[in-house]
């Protein structure tokens, strides 16, 4: 979770529909957002599984990131992993009234036209389809399962560290 210059935590929780305009413009929940928040803060969309956007923190994505930077430049199944998701990950700025555009290609993967909903998941938040907000199972990705066990063994070797 992120944590504000006040050292407020930001949680991400609720249910929230929204409206796409016709520029492909949403609304993050004001819940979600502090009053510390600036047009600097950014926000990192990564495309998920079930169809799902993900909606990460700064502090979020630097977590991922240095996963990430383990990955050997010669592990191809890795770079590719990386490739695969950088090259679909949207890095955002919020407007004045909370608004940003989303991608076409995060649009397209998330089957989102005219409405969304955005779901909150604790540490982040997740932007759907309305028709796929119950959506469940959906066939794994091997990027995303590649970059999970990536970061899953760096926060085990984190926590080993400091016992």
């Amino acid at each position: 979770m992120s944590r504000s210059s006040s050292n407020r935590k930001r949680f991400f929780s609720g249910t929230h529909p929204v409206s796409v305009d016709a520029q492909r413009r949403i609304a993050m929940p004001k819940s979600w957002r502090l009053p510390e928040d600036t047009e600097d803060t950014q926000f990192f969309l990564v495309p998920g599984r079930n169809k799902r956007i993900f909606v990460i923190t700064e502090e979020r994505a630097e977590k991922l990131f240095d996963s990430a930077e383990r990955i050997s430049v010669l592990d191809g199944d890795g770079m590719g992993a990386c490739e695969d998701i950088a090259s679909k990950m949207q890095i955002v700025n919020l407007d004045k009234q909370g608004r940003f555009a989303l991608d076409q290609a995060l649009a397209t993967h998330a089957g989102i036209s005219n409405k969304a909903v955005f779901l909150g998941a604790i540490f982040c938040g997740s932007i759907v389809a309305p028709e796929n907000k119950e959506e469940l199972s959906n066939p794994s990705d091997m990027s995303l399962d590649h970059l999970q066990r990536i970061e899953e063994k760096a926060s085990a070797l984190k926590a080993s560290s400091t016992i």
